[in-house]
């Protein structure tokens, strides 16, 4: 006799689908699951590839900049500041230099340069009250590449020689001597120049030569490499009529007053050249161009 229970057991059997079609249904589920798992993975892997691209690209990126791309802070006291990024602006003064002979523009520090042959090339800003420094503190910094250390050559100098014998002069310059000694001299005599160095040639080297008082010193790559005092602690004027000149000594013909026919040009390029009327840059200041070469962004 047929029980209730046994009603309901049969109904139950009629209901489940056949064995095989259960089977059937787990292994379209497992498969996806699989194919879930396996679309993770490769979406994971897809976004750590892209993580690994842009590190990649961001090193070869670095290895590539220069040094000098770094950001230094210009000090708000600047006067003047030419780049020589492919043309005589003065950054900040306003006052353009001109490029004479076969003077052009070639790889800089960073960006571009000013590249002279030594033979009638080289960079002037014409005179004006501006560049007047007088007893005044003061600084002038540049980068420059030799393409020969033969002679004596200028690296800036705003001077005239108006006699030898006694030596008359007004202003000031920086100069490569023949001995290769860098010498710092201003009005009256005062120099300060360094132990003969070793100049090696088609390298950046930096050189700034600064006034605080009655001391002038000169530094090579952020280091003083010569120091000197006036005798009487008197702070010279250091006042001319020249125009500022870069690479090349001034001689009658480009600088009234100028008896001095030597005319030293400079065989190699100059970069980056900053004049500060008015303050003397600290070590600090200095080897902080140094670190970022040129420093053409701003903070």
């Amino acid at each position: 006799m047929t029980t209730y229970k046994d009603e309901l057991d049969q109904a139950r059997r009629a209901l489940r689908p056949p064995e095989d079609a259960y089977e059937q249904l787990l292994k379209r589920r497992d498969r996806k699951r699989r194919n879930r798992r396996i679309a993770a993975g490769i979406v994971a892997l897809l976004i750590f590839g892209g993580f690994l691209f842009a590190i990649a690209t961001l090193s070869r990126r670095n290895e590539h900049r220069p040094a000098s791309s770094a950001c230094v802070p210009i000090p708000a006291d600047l006067t003047h500041w030419w780049p020589a990024d492919g043309n005589g602006a003065d950054a900040i003064g306003g006052l353009a230099a001109t490029l004479h002979g076969n003077a052009t523009y070639g790889p800089g520090r960073v960006g571009r340069s000013f590249m002279l042959g030594g033979d009638g090339d080289f960079v002037s800003v014409p005179d004006d009250a501006q560049l007047d420094i007088g007893t005044a503190d003061f600084t002038v910094a540049l980068w420059v590449n030799f393409a020969s250390t033969e002679g004596e050559q200028i690296l800036a100098e705003k001077w005239v020689q108006r006699s030898f014998d006694p030596e008359i002069v007004d202003g000031w310059t920086l100069t490569k001597l023949p001995d290769d000694h860098i010498g710092f001299a201003i009005a009256e005599g005062l120099s300060a120049d360094s132990e003969p160095l070793d100049i090696p040639l088609g390298t950046w080297i930096h050189f700034a030569a600064r006034r605080r008082g009655e001391a002038i010193q000169i530094l090579m790559n952020g280091e003083v490499i010569a120091s000197r005092s006036t005798p009487n602690r008197e702070a010279l004027d250091v006042t001319s009529g020249s125009s500022l000149k870069f690479g090349h000594r001034g001689a009658p013909a480009d600088t009234p007053g100028s008896i001095s026919d030597q005319q030293n040009y400079l065989h190699g390029r100059i970069d980056d050249v900053r004049l500060m009327i008015g303050r003397a840059l600290s070590n600090r200041e200095i080897r902080a161009i140094v670190k970022a070469g040129t420093g053409t962004k701003r903070c």
